[in-house]
Order: C-alpha cells, then sequence, then structure tokens
C-alpha cells in the first residue's frame, strides 16, 4: 500500500510491504502513479539496480533514487519489480507521449525526514521527492 501524506513543499509519501521485495513494488507503483498518473506502463524493458548499501534502508533510498534517476535520464517508467539474490530487476518502458501523459515530473528523492522501519506487519517507508 501507499499513499501521499500531506507536506509543505514537494511530495512526501508512505509506502508499506510486508517485506523488502514488497516494498520495492510498492515504489515502483508510486513512481509510475507520479510520473504518469495512471497511464497504462507495459514490461517490456528489463533493468536491474544492485543493492548495495551498509543496510537495508540505504539500499531501498538507492533503490528508489535509481528510479527516479532512470525515469529523469531516460524516460523509463517502471511497470514492474522482482527482487533477486543482491539486486531487484525492475521491467518497464520508455515514455511514449502516443500513450504516456506526464503527470509530475520528479527532480529528486531527498533525504530529508526519510523514515525506514520495521513494523509488525513488515516494512514502511517515507520518501520526499523534490518536483
Amino acid at each position: 500500500m501507499h499513499r501521499l501524506l500531506e507536506h509543505t513543499a514537494d511530495l512526501r509519501a508512505e509506502l508499506t510491504g510486508a517485506d523488502f521485495g514488497a516494498l520495492c513494488g510498492e515504489a515502483v507503483a508510486l513512481l509510475r502513479e507520479l510520473l504518469v498518473g495512471d497511464c497504462r506502463v507495459e514490461p517490456r524493458e528489463e533493468r536491474r539496480v544492485a543493492l548495495a548499501g551498509p543496510d537495508e534502508a540505504e539500499r531501498f533510498f538507492r533503490f528508489v533514487r535509481e528510479l527516479v534517476y532512470w525515469a529523469d535520464a531516460d524516460g523509463f517508467l517502471p511497470a514492474a519489480c522482482a527482487k533477486e539474490d543482491g539486486a531487484v530487476s525492475v521491467r518497464g518502458e520508455r515514455f511514449d507521449a502516443s500513450r504516456h501523459a506526464v503527470d509530475r515530473q520528479i527532480k529528486a528523492l531527498t533525504r530529508h525526514h526519510f523514515v525506514f522501519e520495521r513494523t509488525a506487519g513488515g516494512l514502511r517507508a517515507e520518501l520526499i521527492f523534490d518536483l
């Protein structure tokens, strides 16, 4: 599950998932929604993100940051993901103006008020995006 939260500037979101893979899946769904709303995104291309960092929180932050980078640099829209050993495989496609409408442009993911925690139901994260 993910939902938008009130914030004084930019965009703040909360994501929850039963485990790390599910949380990454919510990040993919959130980015797709922020970028192109409810436009359909096809899983035509596959990219991998190596999970690097000293802990789960840092690995998750870097994963989401990579999604933002791909969208900005290549117009890559994520459709789905799967956690693999030491990486996350992301399927999606490049922006196609004949099928996708820009909803928002994301400049960056910030560390400002970044939250990553274990809960009784799994994992919870809060992210703030510069728009």
